[in-house]
Formats: structure tokens, sequence, C-alpha cells
């Protein structure tokens, strides 16, 4: 056997670890991958993932989450005031109703209007309606009344809410929030 032939052996040698090697990998990582994947699927089954996919998770995050009450202003982000003043649900023979107020006072230097838009229920139903102020020019106030056809025994949770500020040029800036209601009071 020459120097030539050791070599090509080496080199056959070499070749062939250089292909296990790389066969290893090819096999290897997806193997890893989806094992890590089957792991982490297993535990947050096991052990939820905090992310809202249980009941008890969804629980806490909704209720850590500040609730507006009779009193409190529904755009705390505006620096006008929307005050919700009366909210109250109404269990009659003939449906539920939710009716609620709010006084709006533009005390900003541009003209504002402030729409209501759908409630979703505490379970989960959503119901279309809602109310506007109009454009309120600086200074002006108005006091805005919204009325909605509730699922017999659902009470409000939350309700789409947006304020439009007019700026220079013709523009809108939006101001935006789903209000999360308190307890409202049920009267029959």
């Amino acid at each position: 056997m020459t120097d030539t032939d050791h070599e090509a052996d080496g080199d056959d040698v070499t070749r062939r670890w250089l292909i296990r090697v790389l066969v290893g990998l090819g096999f290897g990582i997806p193997i890893a991958i989806e094992g890590a994947t089957l792991v982490g699927l297993v535990e947050s089954w096991l052990f939820g993932d905090g992310e809202g996919d249980d009941d008890a998770a969804s629980t806490a995050t909704t209720t850590s989450e500040p609730t507006t009450a009779v009193g409190d202003d529904l755009l705390p982000t505006t620096d006008r005031a929307e005050t919700l003043t009366e909210a109250t649900v109404y269990a009659r023979d003939d449906g539920w109703r939710f009716d609620l107020a709010v006084d709006v006072e533009n005390s900003g230097d541009r003209p504002y209007e402030l729409r209501l838009g759908t409630v979703t229920t505490q379970d989960g139903s959503r119901v279309e309606g809602g109310a506007s102020t109009g454009r309120l020019a600086a200074g002006e106030s108005a006091t805005l009344s919204a009325s909605y056809d509730l699922p017999d025994g659902e009470t409000p949770a939350t309700m789409a809410v947006v304020g439009v500020e007019s700026v220079e040029g013709g523009g809108e800036r939006l101001f935006r929030r789903d209000v999360r209601f308190g307890n409202i009071p049920v009267q029959g």
C-alpha cells in the first residue's frame, strides 16, 4: 500500500464521519424541535400556560382590569370629561334593557364627538347599538343617552367607546377603549 492509498482511506473515513454527522444533525435537530414542542404542549395542558386558555386564567385577567362605575370618566386619556352619570339594567317581562347616560364636556380647543358602540354581556353576547353626541364645538357640553336590548338574564360587561377629536386639515384623532363595567344595578 502506498501513501496515496492511506490518504484515500483517510479521506473516505473523514467523509463517512462527515456524512454521519450531517445525517445525525439532519434528523436530530427536527426531532429535538418536535420533542420540545411536545413537552411544551403537555406542560401547558397539565399546568396551564397563563394565557387565559382556562376559565380561571380568563377570570383572573378580566377582574384585574379597572372597572368603570357611575361617576367615572369613560376615556381618561382625553382632556375632555366623559362622565358616566347613569347605568341601569331594567328586567321587564318584555325583555331586559340597559340604559345609560354620559355627560360630555368639550373643554378642549377643538371640536369633539363621543360615540358609544357595541355592548358585550357577561355571558359574551354582543349587542349592537350606540349613540353619538354629534360634533361639539370647544366649550360645549351635552348629555348622551343610549339604550341596549339585552338577552334576558344578562348584564353588560363592556362597551366600545370612541372619542373623536377634529384636527387641523380636516383629519380626526381617535381615542378608543372598551370600557369594563362594575356591577350595574338591575331593577325589576
